[in-house]
């Protein structure tokens, strides 16, 4: 008679979170447990299938060649697993969608259409949070979201909303002293607003315009997002880098202004993006399609 091995699920899933990190301490520190505890599940899962599932190194863990085979044999269905448990903890049905943006993409483009789709589709219970933070759905509350990118996320689904469009911006207030928009070999007569998200930004800027980089640190001023460039340019002397996209409502309240003509096209984009469990739920189709529609 043919005797079946049943794997203890937690075991397996306690494997996966140290098998991805190649480390007990940041499997325990992902599953807020501590390191002996992932230790002893995994010796555990080893007793019961009879050979060893890792070498165990000096501070560090390594795969053997059977650990390697059993982690590309679960990990993604342990992580539909995850996904399941996730959309069932959050969502009471078809009609509930938990969305993550980057703050600057809800205030400068998703919020003033928003009213829009909740007309269209009153009976959606749409939920828009706003952080910088980049979704891992695995373990993070959410059906999707939509972030930056060239798109090339493995085990996601992505659709390209728009390519980034990289402005100079500025106060209105700048151009009236000046006369006139700003040439762009002009940009280091002023301070720069730099974005420490995107840390090349104005070298790429200024390198698509045939200029040098020639901004010192006393010209420079560094803020954590592209939200706070928009915030520091309303009330200062200065010039920050935006995608012309995500400014139009400024722009047409007269709150910011386009300082140069010059725009870098950037190959990144904007995109929707989802693990594939979520095409299906008819909240995200509902939303991607009025999605699609709000675009040029």
């Amino acid at each position: 008679m043919c005797m079946k091995t049943r794997l203890p699920l937690n075991n397996l899933n306690t494997f996966t979170y140290a098998a991805e990190y190649l480390s007990f301490q940041k499997a325990a520190e992902a599953l807020f447990v501590s390191p002996s505890a992932v230790s002893h599940q995994v010796r555990n899962l080893e007793q019961v299938l009879g050979y060893k599932l890792f070498d165990r190194l000096d501070k560090k863990v390594r795969l053997t060649h059977r650990g390697e085979r059993l982690f590309n044999d679960i990990r993604i269905p342990i992580k539909e697993i995850h996904q399941a448990g996730i959309r069932a903890s959050h969502s009471t049905d078809e009609k509930t969608l938990s969305l993550s943006v980057a703050p600057i993409i809800v205030t400068g483009w998703l919020l003033p259409r928003l009213k829009d789709f909740y007309l269209s589709h009153p009976e959606i219970n749409l939920s828009v949070i706003a952080t910088t933070d980049v979704v891992d759905f695995d373990i993070d509350p959410f059906d999707a979201s939509i972030r930056m990118g060239t798109g090339d996320w493995p085990d996601l689904v992505s659709h390209l909303l728009f390519s980034r469009e990289i402005v100079a911006v500025c106060h209105p207030s700048l151009l009236v002293a000046n006369q006139d928009l700003l040439k762009c070999n002009e940009m280091s007569n002023y301070q720069q607003i730099h974005n420490s998200s995107m840390p090349k930004l104005w070298h790429q800027w200024l390198t698509s315009a045939n200029v040098g980089v020639s901004s010192t640190e006393e010209s420079k001023l560094e803020v954590q997002n592209s939200a706070q460039v928009v915030e520091v340019l309303q009330s200062g002397n200065s010039i920050g880098l935006i995608d012309r996209n995500l400014i139009n409502n400024d722009i047409q309240s007269g709150r910011l202004a386009i300082a140069c003509e010059h725009v870098f096209e950037s190959e990144e984009g904007y995109f929707l993006t989802s693990p594939k469990s979520a095409e299906s739920l008819v909240s995200f189709q509902l939303f991607k399609e009025w999605l699609t529609s709000q675009l040029p």
